[in-house]
């Protein structure tokens, strides 16, 4: 009798619609960032470009960025997205739109910009 009831959620949701609107899967994009905010970063990709919201649930990733956290953290201080992020840099962000506006979930630096010695 298990072994029905399993068949039969297995086949309902093998046959159920898709619920999630399209909007709603995650998006990647790769690009140079252009301009950096303390709440929005743009990147372009090409002739294209895209602002993505960022706040507190945007996770930031990239070489060193932990050693950075830490040393921030020693003095009582929060890694911010301008201390993560700079103009330039090579990033790929994964983002989400929601009414209209893109929200940026992860923003991975690929490559930092060449600064002048």
């Amino acid at each position: 009798m298990r072994y029905a009831g399993f068949i039969v959620a297995v086949v309902l949701l093998a046959v159920a619609p898709g619920t999630a609107k399209a909007e709603d899967k995650a998006k990647t994009i790769q690009g140079k960032v252009t301009s950096v905010a303390a709440d929005s970063v743009t990147v372009a990709n090409g002739s294209e470009s895209m602002t993505f919201g960022v706040d507190s649930t945007t996770k930031i990733i990239g070489k060193g960025l932990t050693t950075k956290t830490n040393e921030k953290a020693v003095k009582g201080e929060k890694l911010t997205l301008t201390d993560a992020v700079g103009s330039d840099d090579r990033v790929s962000v994964t983002y989400m739109e929601a009414g209209g506006k893109m929200h940026a979930t992860t923003i991975k630096v690929t490559q930092k910009a060449l600064t002048a010695k």
